[in-house]
Order: C-alpha cells, then structure tokens, then sequence
C-alpha cells in the first residue's frame, strides 16, 4: 500500500521531464544551434606582393575561417570563389613592412577578417564568419 503514493510521485516526475525536454526541442527549432566549425580555404594561397616598384614577393597561406552555425558553414562553402578573389587582393598589395612584422601581421588578419565578413555581409545580408586565421604564412624575399 506504500506503493500508491510513489506512483503520482514517479509521474509528476516524468511529466517535468516531458515538459524539460520539449522545451529545449522547441529552442533547437527556433534557433539554429551554435557548433564551431573551421572551414579551410583550399587551395593554399600562393601569390605575389609588392607592387611594381620592387621587386616581387611569394607568400604561400592556409587560411581558415571559423563559423557558429551550419547556415553560415553554407554560405562560406557557397560564396568561397568570392571569398577567396577578396583575400587574394588584399594580400597581393601588400607590402614587406607588413608581411615581415607579426604586429602588422595581426592587423592584416584582422583586415581579411573585415573583408570576409563585408563580403558575405553584401551576399547573405549577414557576415556570418566569426573569426579568421593564417594556419600558415611563408614569405619568400
């Protein structure tokens, strides 16, 4: 007879259960979850700098750009041919003073962060990139 009172127990338990969980699948629907993804801009980009004025540079890079959400992961993998064309202007005109200093180095990544998101911003209406990284950065004088 002890049983009885355990029973609306275990239900009221269950119920609150049943109610925890489908709140959070109604969040998940609403919302689109936040998953940090890294998307690799491959090819590596090989390229020259320096202008006419002097003599030409190489710089071969791995770029990666970090993403929260599967729609933005998307929109990189679609919009990739114009992300690309917009980091190879920017690195093409630079110069060795920035190339060779790793402050003004941040401040480039920082640049083709802007630009990435400017672009995708003008595509998606969004900017959509989080974050952008040089996985690799060789320059040859």
């Amino acid at each position: 007879m002890n049983q009885r009172p355990e029973l609306p127990r275990f239900f009221t338990l269950l119920l609150l259960l049943c109610l925890t969980l489908g709140s959070q699948f109604a969040v998940a629907e609403e919302g689109e979850a936040q998953k940090v993804q890294y998307i690799e801009m491959l090819p590596p980009f090989v390229l020259n700098f320096g202008g006419v004025k002097s003599k030409l540079r190489y710089l071969k890079t791995d770029i990666s750009v970090r993403v929260n959400t599967a729609s933005a992961a998307a929109a990189v993998e679609k919009h990739m041919p114009g992300l690309r064309n917009e980091m190879v202007l920017l690195l093409s005109r630079q110069t060795d003073e920035v190339m060779f200093d790793n402050v003004k180095r941040e401040e480039l990544r920082q640049q083709a962060l802007t630009a990435a998101q400017d672009y995708l911003k003008k595509e998606t209406n969004e900017p959509m990139v989080e974050d952008l990284l040089f996985t690799s950065f060789v320059v040859q004088r």
